[in-house]
């Protein structure tokens, strides 16, 4: 699970907490700076990821590709009793970040040999939409 929001923190019991879920930005103009946006994503251990290590890499690409962010580092699964599942919930927080035009930009999150998994969002100008003027 991966959102974009205004707000998200992890209380002192683990749970996420996720206020203002979006997928789009709209400005009249281009570049554009968004003042605070965080993306959060929680992953999922099982049995036998216990005790191990996974790389962990997150990137937000521009509508060609080009990387905007990056962060990464390693997670370590703790032990996970057979049968059941763990979680570890992640927020990066954003601020002043810079849309140089208008498109699809995604979040990119790939941990150890998993697929990637990608939240997609659109930037979008308002000049010609009579809707959002």
């Amino acid at each position: 699970m991966a959102v974009l929001a205004d707000e998200a923190n992890v209380s002192q019991e683990g749970k996420l907490n996720v206020m203002g879920i979006f997928d789009r930005i709209a400005a009249a103009d281009f570049p554009v700076m968004h003042p605070k946006m965080v993306f959060a994503f929680r992953v999922e251990a099982a049995h036998g990821d216990g005790g191990r290590g996974f790389p962990v890499n997150v990137e937000l690409l521009d509508p060609e590709g080009a990387v905007l962010f990056q962060a990464g580092g390693e997670m370590m699964a703790p032990r996970v009793p057979a049968g059941e599942f763990t979680t570890s919930n992640q927020v990066f927080t954003l601020v002043g970040l810079q849309f140089p035009k208008a498109g699809l930009y995604r979040f990119v999150v790939t941990v150890g040999d998993a697929e990637p998994h990608e939240t997609p969002f659109l930037v979008q100008s308002t000049a010609n939409d009579p809707m959002m003027n």
